[in-house]
């Protein structure tokens, strides 16, 4: 049996929507169409430690502590201090096309303003929340939880990368140069601990791995070099914001590989 174009690329969209769906919660079914691993830096005190668990978290390893009285604690606390973000764990930037369009000075350049990003979002979804369990301070405080989140790698989006997908796309059918070239694609990946004020002990460690999104409709992220990490971190911003409210037992679900669009 023969197919159309048009008929080709409906397909492909349902068989991509399928199975966002069925395995977005699985992370060796998901890596299919994201790369999910991602080794921890020193910036972790616990980072041997850190386990996949998608029965809570949507994030690719996570540490909570066990001590009954730390967690107490920090449980008290309904303040919380959004540190700034650093980037000193920064790893070189393997992506080739990424590393020849923008080169690594480029990248460096932009890592400041990438990091400014990722405080003032986090600062902004966890003030911003319908049912806030945290109160917002601009500084550290004797009752105040501190989230400190560290940028550990970041591959900016690349006009050459667009195009080799795009190619391959018109060569076979839609959507086969993002899963084939998913290499090609921006990315980004962060830590963070939540540290306990009067013991300076982290209660809460994480890590989390983001490529960029298969988009079926309009991929307005793709066309700024910053436009995927722009987006993972505000959505892990959302996650982290409910996670640290949810209630025990409550799960937290990664988002989709596959989106409609991504602005």
């Amino acid at each position: 049996m023969r197919f159309s174009s048009g008929a080709k690329s409906s397909l492909c969209v349902l068989l991509l929507c399928g199975m966002a769906v069925s395995l977005c919660s699985c992370r060796t079914a998901k890596s299919v169409i994201v790369a999910v691993d991602v080794k921890p830096s020193s910036f972790l005190a616990h980072a041997k430690e850190l386990k996949e668990d998608r029965k809570r978290t949507p994030f690719i390893g996570s540490w909570w502590s066990t001590d009954k009285k730390l967690l107490s604690a920090a449980d008290k606390c309904r303040k919380i201090h959004i540190a700034p973000v650093t980037y000193e764990h920064i790893r070189p930037n393997k992506n080739v096309f990424a590393y020849l369009e923008h080169g690594d000075w480029r990248r460096k350049l932009n890592l400041p303003s990438l990091a400014k990003y990722t405080q003032r979002k986090f600062t902004e979804t966890f003030r911003k929340a319908k049912e806030p369990r945290y109160t917002v301070v601009d500084a550290a405080e004797p009752d105040a939880l501190t989230l400190e989140l560290s940028l550990l790698e970041w591959g900016p989006n690349t006009y050459t990368g667009i195009i080799v997908r795009e190619t391959l796309d018109l060569l076979t059918f839609d959507f086969v140069g993002e899963v084939a070239m998913k290499s090609t694609r921006g990315f980004i990946a962060l830590e963070g601990r939540l540290v306990e004020p009067r013991s300076h002990q982290p209660v809460f460690e994480f890590i989390d791995k983001e490529v960029g999104k298969i988009v079926i409709i309009l991929p307005i992220q793709d066309f700024f070099p910053s436009g995927q990490a722009h987006f993972a971190v505000k959505e892990w911003a959302a996650q982290l914001e409910k996670l640290l409210r949810a209630k025990p037992g409550d799960k937290v679900s990664d988002s989709l590989p596959v989106v409609l669009w991504n602005y």
